[in-house]
């Protein structure tokens, strides 16, 4: 009978799998500070690089292109640069920080087709307005859901904007693929606010991925010192910065606001981390290649250089646990449909790596 029971202890080990029970095996070499991913198909993967360029990459016969396109991307340094890219039947989306001339920049958001490797009819659907001339917090995600694309945009280090709806700073923006405003935005026909907002109040949100089991569309956003939260997108609603800090503080230890971790009218952030993790992009992993980690969270930490699952049921996350930890910045998690999970590290020599169970 022992004997019975050691082969099903063996048999189902996956489902209670330990955060010791993970590695991370490189399948890429020679990435230059990797921001954002996003699967063609199973094998094909595009990436972009602060620098400006754009690859696709197989990750079967490890071969790398760099595909030519038009934007004026401002030069890469510290927090600029090209940033995330979403495929989507046929489609090519990044966004990027845009030179506006006169050292004004924008978090803006260009559409393209992959058409014979090549990227054409590259042009602008959307630029965060107003450009503004410092080079920090630009955010930025995007998901597609049901036709309409949802992007965030930092605050650029400018605060209490996040609260004026007149501009796209600080802000969850929500079009139509082809750029133009949904008529069911919350504020569309209100002309205080800008058609394309749809949530205000955030600082730096650098994850954003859609639940496929409940149709909601989850962000990641960075709080100051302390502060850093997991939370949904929700039509109208405000996260409060920099009225509230969400339980942070400022760099020098000064208080934001009157202190208050939220406020009454306010969104509430679903998980928070005190003390910041510099948590970034984040999936709900729907593969079988790891059931226990199914229907669950996995994020990234730049800061505390952690890849973490979270338990997610019924709109509540829980039971922090750490898959891998210590091996750099991780700046960005995704899945293909097979279920295979990678990561990219922002490193000037970085790579693409697939989790694996050791």
């Amino acid at each position: 009978m022992k004997y019975f029971y050691t082969i099903l202890f063996f048999l189902f080990l996956p489902f209670f799998a330990f955060a010791s029970d993970y590695k991370l095996e490189k399948v890429i070499s020679n990435l230059n500070k990797p921001w954002g991913m996003s699967f063609i198909d199973d094998d094909n993967i595009l990436v972009t690089q602060k620098s400006g360029n754009i690859l696709k990459i197989n990750l079967n016969t490890k071969s790398i292109l760099k595909l030519e396109h038009n934007l004026a991307v401002t030069d890469p340094h510290w927090q600029a640069g090209m940033l995330d890219i979403l495929y989507s039947d046929g489609y090519i989306y990044v966004s990027y920080t845009e030179d506006r001339g006169g050292e004004k920049t924008s978090t803006s958001i260009a559409k393209g087709e992959l058409v014979d490797n090549k990227i054409i009819n590259f042009n602008n659907i959307f630029q965060s307005e107003p450009p503004v001339e410092n080079q920090l917090h630009w955010g930025s995600r995007l998901v597609i859901k049901d036709k309409l694309l949802y992007a965030s945009v930092g605050e650029r280090a400018l605060g209490s904007v996040a609260q004026d709806p007149s501009n796209h700073i600080g802000k969850i923006i929500r079009i139509k693929t082809d750029g133009s405003s949904p008529e069911d935005n919350p504020f569309v026909n209100n002309p205080s606010w800008l058609p394309e907002v749809y949530q205000i109040g955030l600082r730096n949100p650098q994850g954003m991925a859609l639940n496929s089991n409940d149709g909601g569309v989850y962000i990641t956003n960075h709080g100051p010192k302390g502060g850093d939260f997991f939370g949904k997108v929700v039509a109208g609603s405000n996260y409060g910065w920099m009225d509230v800090a969400w339980g942070g503080v400022d760099y020098d230890g000064s208080i934001i606001g009157d202190g208050s971790a939220w406020k009454e009218g306010l969104l509430k952030p679903i998980y928070r981390w005190i003390p910041s993790i510099a948590v970034s992009n984040l999936i709900f992993y729907k593969g079988n290649q790891f059931p226990e980690l199914k229907n669950n969270i996995v994020l990234t930490s730049l800061k505390a250089k952690k890849l973490i699952k979270l338990d997610f049921i019924d709109g509540k996350a829980s039971n922090e646990t750490v898959l891998i930890k210590g091996m750099g910045r991780f700046r960005d998690v995704e899945q293909n449909e097979i279920g295979q999970i990678f990561v990219i590290i922002d490193d000037d020599e970085s790579g693409i790596w697939e989790l694996k169970y050791n």
